[in-house]
């Protein structure tokens, strides 16, 4: 067998398995969802990444392309599902705070198809829609959203002088649902960065080398 066709199996493996959970999920009237926010991320060893940085500002990604890290950190495949989570990290190494909350984050890939960042409430929503989970209580997803807003990545308040914050960015696949290709590569740029005190924006861009 080829290896795209064992890992093709392996993700039918992946589904049926999660179809059988989300079955039995759906037989209870009161079942807990199934997935979960960790508190912290693992990235496991060798996962892409890429770093940029300015005379203030540092910025590090690492793209969570593995699928069974993915599965023991959230109880499901992102990727089957049409996600691709990427860890962010940025320090601010300058005197002044750096303003956040206009960024715009564009991403595309090595043919110029473009990612769009996924809230974390989306994020969820479609995790739900791909497994069909339909069955959970209102409680239970209330508290899953506040879970995976808490781990993605803030914008706000402004990054200070001297501090590193790291979260989640949700970015969704191109193309059809269901298990889906990874890029290549991948080209992040944030935009209308702002230092505090100043009126002038900057951007910066991050180039991600997946396979």
């Amino acid at each position: 067998m080829s290896v795209r066709g064992e890992h093709d199996a392996r993700c039918r493996l992946k589904v049926a398995a999660s179809g059988v959970l989300l079955g039995l999920c759906g037989l209870l009237s009161a079942c807990a969802l199934p997935f979960r926010a960790p508190i912290s991320i693992r990235l496991p060893a060798g996962s892409p990444s890429a770093e940029a940085e300015t005379a203030d500002l540092r910025m590090r990604i690492v793209a969570l392309t593995d699928e069974e890290a993915q599965l023991e950190l959230f109880r499901a495949n992102l990727r089957l599902a049409g996600l691709l989570p990427l860890h962010l990290e940025m320090t601010n190494r300058g005197n002044a705070a750096i303003q956040l909350h206009r960024a715009r984050v564009e991403a595309q890939d090595e043919r110029g198809d473009r990612l769009i960042v996924r809230t974390p409430e989306r994020a969820l929503r479609q995790l739900l829609d791909y497994y069909d989970v339909t069955a959970y209580r209102i409680a239970s997803r209330k508290e899953l959203e506040q879970a995976f807003a808490a781990l993605a990545f803030a914008f706000k308040p402004a990054l200070a002088p001297g501090e590193t914050r790291r979260g989640l960015l949700f970015l969704a696949l191109p193309g059809e649902p269901g298990p889906r290709h990874l890029p290549m590569a991948l080209t992040l740029t944030f935009t209308s960065l702002r230092r505090e005190r100043s009126s002038d924006a900057f951007s910066l861009t991050l180039r991600l080398t997946i396979r």
